[in-house]
C-alpha cells in the first residue's frame, strides 16, 4: 500500500493557548496543514478531527508566496 501514497507533509503536535492538542504541518505555497479534535462531535457519524488549510503570515520583508523550507 505504500507505493500508492503520497506523502504531504510531516506533522507536529502543538498546544492552543488553551491548552488544547492539534498537529500542524507545511505546506507548499505559503500554506499549513492543522489538524484539530472535532469538539462538536455528537454521534459516531460525526469525524473525531477536522482539518485546515490556513495561510502563513508573512514574515516582514518576505515577498508573497516565498516559503522558507523550499531548497530552490
Amino acid at each position: 500500500m505504500k507505493d500508492n501514497m503520497i506523502k504531504l507533509t510531516g506533522l507536529w503536535k502543538n498546544e492552543t493557548k488553551d491548552k488544547k492538542t492539534y498537529l500542524s504541518g507545511n505546506l507548499t505555497y505559503g500554506t499549513k496543514l492543522l489538524i484539530f479534535q472535532n469538539k462538536f462531535k455528537e454521534t459516531d457519524k460525526d469525524p473525531d478531527y477536522n482539518a485546515y488549510i490556513a495561510v502563513k503570515e508573512q514574515k516582514q520583508g518576505q515577498p508573497a508566496g516565498d516559503t522558507e523550507d523550499v531548497p530552490f
